[in-house]
């Protein structure tokens, strides 16, 4: 940091002779390799691991990769490091730094051989803002501290996004670090990239200002790049990358590029003949905020979801529980075979947030509303995966259990199919105020009261006798019955279908009203409802002039 003078010194929690910041990760085949990374000043130009079989005196050095960073409050070494050709199930000691100061002992273990039993933790939204130039991430630590506790016999730590409130301002991943030490330094973390990661502040003090986002997650790269496999699409690598663990293949997706990472996706896991298939993406393809919107990347990476066939994504972004039937191409399903369960798993941080809902497609919903974290135990058991959902203090969430052998997801719980046409917005069901009112299909053409929607999402309806007035996300429309032609904001809009009155009700083609109102739309054929979704996440409640 530099003073008023403009003389550079050290800021808290800034970096020393002394390594810190040591973390292990994955970087290839897990039964004989690891990585670790650490940080120092800029005084220690290289570094080195010195590293042992548990119970063996013959030690093996292994020269580090480092280079220079100067962020926005100070000026640090960054030092990379492989270790390869290790023994499969074989505990190791190691020790970081240079000839001069160096770590104390830490230890790790390969993954052992044919291994098909194991367990991790999932955990995700963790950030913490607070205090502004001095975060506190203890509560995160705590949490994982008790955790392990709990479940010794856990192999390593996933993250879903957020690990940092703001990820190109470095005193957030201080806080990060020092929240997590004693734990990541022997324990692998393998994070996904959220859009705090992805953003920061031009300048952090004496208050942050300039928020800005990255279209690239550029200090994460150059932090956790040298450690993470370099296996992910070309200029997205550290953010995107795959690795084995067992029978069990894990995509981590960057929110960043969706249209350079599917391709690579989809390939990465077409190529895997793993048995289970597991995934992580920040934001939730199917949200719990009534605001929610999923378009901002499905739209590429569906085929690599969907059709690469992963059995679980992993996200965070909203703060509260939730998982999903089996979706394929928005359809719900009841057995493991037939999509992918979209896991929302809570925030580890207890950041909360208070107005999150269920919708038509989650199974199992829990609001965290409680100041404490949560995390998720994902235990493999050869063909049986179970994921269970604590909070902090031990009290169990969800048990999701998938059985590959007999296709079959425990608790039961079956998608909905219904006999009439519902609709709904955003995945919220237009229950009470939809009370009998159904879209219809007059040959080809779906119809829908939409005057019901606008009314049901809070924007302006004014109901005559022969018109319909509707007012939301910045556009309006004026419906007449009996013709297809309506008024809109942006002029005289032709539709494939005249309006008609059914059940008090005026019934209007669903493709062209969502059009002017800049929604999409689709029937879900197999459940048999229509529901509509707009990129915007604005609150359109039409308030009291």
């Amino acid at each position: 940091m530099k003073d008023e003078t403009g003389n550079f010194y050290k800021p808290e929690r800034g970096s020393s002779a002394s390594p810190d910041h040591i973390m292990l990760a994955f970087c290839g085949d897990a039964k004989s390799e690891m990585a670790v990374m650490w940080r120092t000043d800029t005084e220690t130009v290289n570094g080195y691991v010195l590293y042992s079989e548990i119970g063996s005196a013959e030690e093996i050095k292994v020269e580090s990769v480092s280079d220079t960073k100067e962020t926005d409050i100070d000026i640090s070494r960054y030092h990379w490091a492989k270790l390869k050709g290790l023994r499969s199930g074989t505990k190791y000691r190691y020790t970081v730094g240079d000839s001069v100061n160096r770590s104390q002992e830490f230890t790790f273990e390969t993954e052992p051989e044919k291994l098909d039993k194991f367990s991790f933790i999932v955990i995700a939204d963790h950030q913490k803002g607070d205090p502004c130039h001095l975060p506190d991430y203890s509560c995160v630590g705590r949490m994982l501290r008790t955790a392990l506790e709990r479940h010794p016999e856990c192999r390593f730590i996933f993250t879903a996004g957020d690990n940092c409130d703001n990820g190109q301002n470095e005193l957030q991943w201080n806080g990060m670090f020092e929240g997590l030490k004693g734990i990541i330094e022997s324990m692998p973390y393998m994070m996904t990239t959220g859009n705090h990661d992805n953003r920061g502040y031009i300048t952090y003090f004496p208050e942050p200002t300039g928020k800005y986002y990255l279209e690239h997650a550029d200090f994460f790269d150059f932090q956790f790049g040298g450690i993470y496999p370099d296996n992910g699409p070309d200029g997205y690598t550290g953010e995107n990358y795959s690795f084995d663990y067992g029978n069990t293949h894990f995509l981590v997706l960057g929110i960043n590029a969706p249209d350079k990472v599917a391709p690579w996706a989809y390939n990465d896991l077409q190529s895997s003949n793993k048995t289970w298939k597991l995934g992580a993406y920040h934001f939730p393809i199917y949200p719990v905020m009534p605001e929610g919107q999923n378009n901002d990347a499905y739209p590429w990476l569906r085929k690599p979801i969907e059709e690469g066939r992963l059995d679980i994504l992993f996200a965070g972004h909203e703060h509260s529980f939730a998982r999903t039937y089996p979706l394929w191409n928005d359809e719900m399903f009841d057995k493991p075979s037939q999509g992918t369960i979209n896991y929302i798993t809570g925030n580890g941080g207890g950041n909360i947030y208070h107005s999150n809902a269920r919708k038509i497609w989650h199974c199992a919903f829990y609001p965290q509303e409680e100041r404490m974290g949560s995390y998720t135990l994902v235990e493999i058991d050869g063909n049986v995966l179970t994921a269970t959902a604590y909070m902090e203090d031990g009290r169990i969430i969800d048990v999701l259990t998938i059985d590959k052998d007999k296709d079959l997801i425990t608790p039961h719980a079956l998608a909905p199919t219904y006999d009439w046409t519902k609709m709904a917005f955003k995945g919220d069901m237009l229950e009470l105020i939809a009370r009998e009112l159904y879209a219809q299909n007059k040959d080809g053409v779906w119809y829908a009261p939409f005057g019901v929607v606008i009314q049901y999402i809070g924007g302006k309806v004014i109901k005559e006798k022969d018109t319909l007035y509707c007012e939301a996300y910045g556009h309006h429309a004026l419906f007449t019955v009996g013709s297809n032609k309506v008024l809109t904001d942006l002029g005289t809009v032709e539709m494939n279908g005249e309006t008609y009155f059914e059940r008090n009700q005026l019934y209007i083609p669903v493709e062209e009203s969502a059009k002017i109102f800049e929604m999409e739309w689709y029937h879900a054929k197999r459940n048999n409802f229509i529901n509509w979704n707009t990129p915007s996440e604005d609150k359109p409640l039409y308030k009291h002039p």
